[in-house]
């Protein structure tokens, strides 16, 4: 075979394969769009790159365990028509959609059953007030939102704005508003300190949520240091709890879903 023609079939390979890599799947009600090549968004720390003599420094995603994918969760979870289940709708962001997350572990939670709602890995809160849809039959609204806010360097107000505005469209007859996770990123690419942003963020969110007087939990306290930052080895990033640690965050939320359910 000549030289063109080995080069031309390798091309025909590669674009072939690139094209398989590209598309996308759906796993229950999760789905996962096209997946994106490595980059200096999304490289891993430490990560060598072949037949390259650099490796590339960390960034802010550097999760080696779970490829870069659109994450989405949206509708009812789990077995329907539970006897005596607490219903509860959910509004919100990775924390929510990923595939580990504590949604996904409490599914299997007979005392629960999510009935509603929408959460997109990326997602700022106004961009999940315009995909959500009422959901007035859930008991307990769960609102975990605004990381990618701070991330944006979103002001404060805009997001609890955002936040009561989910609250009114969803309809849920109680509110229970999470806190903002730790966060080992003292930067993004728009200029916020995402640690010090968060710590600002899940103060902001208990006032609001004292004022409406709606639940409030923190599900992140056993995982989070003094100073906002993830507790070693409880997160593969420095933004996302480690599959572990999402266990640990579903029981505090399982809880916390519940208080809120028999708030007066």
């Amino acid at each position: 075979m000549s030289r063109t023609r080995r080069l031309a079939l390798i091309a025909s390979i590669v674009t072939a394969a690139c094209l398989v890599a590209g598309g996308s799947f759906v796993v229950g009600s999760a789905v996962f769009g096209t997946a994106r090549s490595a980059t200096a968004e999304n490289a891993t720390a430490g990560l060598s790159v072949p037949g390259a003599r650099v490796t590339l420094a960390p960034v802010e995603r550097a999760d080696t365990s779970i490829p870069v994918r659109e994450q989405v969760v949206t509708g009812a979870l789990g077995d329907r028509g539970r006897s005596g289940a607490v219903t509860f709708a959910y509004a919100g962001d990775s924390i929510t959609a990923r595939p580990d997350s504590w949604l996904h572990v409490i599914e299997s939670d007979a005392r629960l059953h999510a009935v509603g709602g929408y959460a997109h890995s990326g997602y700022r809160a106004d961009q999940v007030l315009h995909e959500i849809g009422p959901v007035p039959t859930a008991d307990v609204l769960v609102v975990e939102l605004g990381t990618n806010d701070v991330n944006q360097a979103v002001p404060t107000a805009t997001t609890i704005a955002n936040v009561d505005a989910v609250v009114r469209k969803v309809g849920a007859q109680h509110v229970l508003v999470v806190a903002g996770p730790p966060s080992d990123w003292t930067s993004s690419h728009w200029g916020a300190d995402r640690r010090a942003g968060q710590l600002v963020l899940s103060r902001a969110l208990e006032r609001d949520a004292i004022e409406h007087g709606w639940s409030y939990a923190d599900p992140f306290t056993a995982f989070r240091q003094a100073d906002g930052a993830w507790v070693r080895g409880s997160s593969p990033d420095g933004i996302h709890g480690t599959a572990a640690t999402n266990v640990g965050i579903a029981r505090e939320m399982a809880s916390a879903i519940t208080a809120a359910a028999r708030r007066d």
